[in-house]
């Protein structure tokens, strides 16, 4: 769910930056575009974080169960 609202939320300010470029100041464009891009980041380290969560929960449970096969 997290991962997902970050998506929302990184698409949402890219999008208001691209409607609020033609009436805004530049500086206020930059921003907006600088917050999508700091959400961008949040969401890949997130999606790393998932990933290496889930190899290390499957490595523990391989190891955890060659150990009792052994036995």
């Amino acid at each position: 769910m997290p991962i997902i609202k970050l998506a929302v939320l990184t698409i949402s300010y890219k999008l208001l930056t691209a409607i609020v470029q033609p009436i805004a100041d530049k500086n206020i464009t930059d921003l907006l575009d600088q917050i999508g891009d700091i959400f961008k980041i949040f969401l890949a380290i997130l999606s790393a974080l998932a990933v290496m969560l889930i190899i290390g929960t499957t490595l523990v449970l391989k190891i955890s169960n060659t150990g009792m096969m052994y036995r």
